[in-house]
């Protein structure tokens, strides 16, 4: 691997600074509404903060599939801006509506049958309830949640990231007051229990929607961008490229985020109190992983534009940076992890049979942070390569070959729930040792196409 000089060290942090600190505040905004989601629901009792845990899990599914879909987005303009080519980026935004209005129909029609699939889910039916009704009030918001995730593709790729935050900031702040008033209810509002947080995230999303959309149409940074309400006609060479980058972010990201669902599910059968714990502990390590995510995005967005600029050794190094970075960070975070449980647990609920298994819990929460962010790093600068099958492959063989596998077997046979979150650490650290191999592979490979490049 490359030196890691001071001087050109300094100035790749300060990159990733500029970039990932607002990304950090807005991924934080976003994993701040489902903290309030679940502190709120959990005042309604333990059946709708259950309920919230199972729906939150397949809502995350699907939230990260449309995401993943409309990846491609951020690294594929980032790249053209560094060589300079606005048309093309704006391109890339006008036909990426397509693959949100596609996206957001079928997920949103999966969503709306939640009463006919929900059956095969082995849990109490009182939470089975709360569970569909949170999500049938989700698809009300599927759409404009997609396109909300396509303009801010954009607007990353074209490194006008606070913007952005300043939405999201305004978004997860309204999103208290909506959660309040449709669990517990208000005047003709009846209270809905922890089916109110999916109405509450809906109108959230259209919210950021129309924000983000008329961002994108005053803007001077994108000139370029001639955003209508219709899309224009499908450009299929564009919507082939940006699905081939996509697709592959799409399934890897996804199962991920299907991988712990899947252990939500198999610790259904264990009871409401079991699954809000976890749900708990869960909660709790998402809010620190999203700030390792922003980093990734950053080192993305990054490696992209110096990629554009046709300099792979300064590519290889800024990913070099990020990744150390990274290591710093999960580092800090298991410490903050350790010592603060009882508190952080806390905050959430005062249960006792809870707070009792979530706070042991936090310490495998801890462990599995250095191995969580170090894959997201590699992956994101892979990203940037615009290297995403390959990757894909390896973060299916990990999570649902090695990590479920030993989930569920360390969980049956030994652990319980704590073998379960022994099998999560296994599989996420399979996927960052074959994600950084992949990586370093993958800059030789630049390196040896661009000998003479800087």
């Amino acid at each position: 691997m490359p030196k890691l000089y001071k001087r050109a060290t300094a100035t790749e942090l300060r990159h990733l600074t500029k970039l990932g600190g607002p990304l950090v505040v807005s991924n934080l905004a976003v994993v701040s509404m489902g903290v309030t989601d679940t502190i709120v629901a959990g005042q309604s009792g333990e059946v709708n903060l259950a309920g919230l845990a199972l729906g939150s899990s397949i809502w995350a599914v699907c939230a990260v599939t449309l995401i993943g879909m409309l990846a491609a987005v951020s690294p594929v303009v980032a790249n053209l801006r560094g060589a300079r080519d606005e048309a093309g980026c704006a391109q890339q935004m006008r036909q990426s509506v397509w693959i949100a209005l596609v996206g957001g129909l079928l997920v949103a029609a999966a969503l709306l049958a939640a009463p006919l699939w929900s059956q095969w889910i082995q849990t109490e039916e009182p939470v089975r309830r709360v569970m569909v009704q949170y999500l049938q009030a989700l698809a009300i918001g599927t759409l404009p949640f997609a396109f909300g995730s396509a303009l801010r593709g954009y607007c990353e790729g074209m490194a006008q990231v606070r913007p952005v935050m300043r939405i999201y900031l305004a978004a997860a702040v309204l999103n208290i007051p909506l959660d309040i008033l449709f669990v517990f209810g208000w005047g003709p509002i009846p209270a809905m229990g922890g089916a109110g947080c999916g109405f509450a995230t809906s109108i959230v999303c259209w919210c950021i929607a129309i924000a983000l959309y008329w961002h994108a149409g005053q803007d001077r940074a994108y000139r370029a961008l001639d955003l209508k309400l219709l899309p224009p006609r499908p450009h299929w060479p564009t919507l082939k490229h940006l699905l081939a980058v996509g697709m592959p972010i799409c399934i890897g990201a996804a199962s991920e985020v299907t991988f712990f669902a899947s252990l939500t599910l198999l610790l259904a059968a264990y009871g409401a109190t079991i699954v809000a714990a976890h749900q708990i502990g869960l909660s709790i390590g998402s809010i620190f992983y999203l700030v390792a995510l922003a980093l990734a995005q950053a080192v993305s967005i990054r490696t992209a534009q110096v990629l554009g600029q046709n300099r792979p050794k300064r590519a290889r190094f800024v990913s070099t940076v990020g990744i150390g970075s990274g290591l710093v960070y999960a580092l800090f975070t298991g410490v903050v992890l350790i010592s603060l449980r009882d508190l952080l647990v806390l905050a959430y609920t005062s249960n006792p049979d809870i707070i009792a298994v979530a706070r042991n819990l936090l310490l495998l929460a801890a462990a599995f942070q250095l191995v969580d962010v170090t894959q997201a790093m590699a992956a994101g600068a892979l990203r940037g390569y615009r290297d995403t099958r390959v990757p894909m492959y390896l973060q299916l063989f990990s999570y649902w070959v090695v990590g479920l596998a030993s989930a569920w077997w360390i969980g049956e046979h030994f652990w319980g729930v704590y073998g379960y979150w022994v099998g999560i650490c296994i599989g996420l650290g399979t996927a960052a040792l074959l994600l950084l191999l992949r990586l370093w592979r993958t800059c030789g490979r630049q390196l040896d196409k661009h000998p003479a490049a800087g």
